[in-house]
């Protein structure tokens, strides 16, 4: 589902991010990006959601090279991915309803399908009661839930999850773990998560990758527990 070969990044301003990175990731895995401050997570990510392109090797996702996407494809491939960021990125002006439906609007989904989508991921992230509400009425906890449903809304095979429970406590972010297990579990999405918080990645084990200085170090094919130092 989603391939890197040989996969290194260097910048313009010739920063090394990434070094001869080589990843394999199933339909349906759950894993972890780990690493610290300047390790190559971020730079993994823009590749994969087609920001950047990889200065040597392959990155796939799915049916799609994306290090080899014209640039006018790139918006069409993001739709077929979800994203969800640390600080929500919410439409303050609109209801978490049309939050969510933005998604939907945005490749011409037929009204009827759209209400049911919505209402549909409103249940699975359990925020129907909150439809008709504005972020700013939301706690950190359910405005995060908001921007996860409305990166599932297109029924993405890969969610990236970028620090999701960055801004939450420690009850919230295990609330945020345990729905993205679930969306893992009942619609078979991809997830890759990255996570500074090691306490979640020693708590709900599952794959996970270290990266530092734009290598990969380790790759824990059923979880193991990281150390805090």
């Amino acid at each position: 589902m989603l391939l890197m070969t040989n996969v290194s990044k260097q910048y313009k301003n010739g920063v090394n991010a990434l070094y001869d990175v080589n990843l394999s990731v199933d339909q349906g895995e759950f894993v972890y990006i780990i690493g610290p401050t300047g390790s190559g997570k971020s730079t993994l990510i823009k590749l994969l959601d087609g920001e950047e392109i990889p200065s040597k090797g392959t990155v796939i996702v799915g049916d799609y090279n994306v290090g080899k996407l014209r640039h006018s494809k790139v918006p069409l491939y993001r739709r077929r991915i979800g994203v969800v960021f640390q600080d929500f990125k919410l439409l303050e002006h609109k209801t978490v309803f049309e939050n969510v439906a933005f998604a939907l609007e945005v490749v011409n989904t037929p009204s009827v399908k759209l209400r049911q989508r919505v209402r549909e991921v409103l249940r699975l992230v359990d925020l129907s009661e909150k439809a008709n509400s504005y972020p700013m009425e939301l706690s950190g906890g359910q405005q995060q839930r908001v921007a996860i449903a409305r990166a599932i809304a297109n029924k993405p095979q890969l969610l990236i999850a970028d620090e999701p429970t960055g801004n939450l406590d420690p009850e919230k972010s295990t609330e945020i773990i345990e729905l993205l297990e679930k969306i893992n579990h009942e619609e078979n999405t991809t997830i890759l998560m990255v996570t500074h918080d090691v306490d979640i990645v020693n708590t709900n084990k599952k794959r996970t990758i270290a990266l530092d200085a734009g290598h990969v170090v380790a790759d824990l094919t059923s979880g193991g527990y990281i150390n805090h130092d």
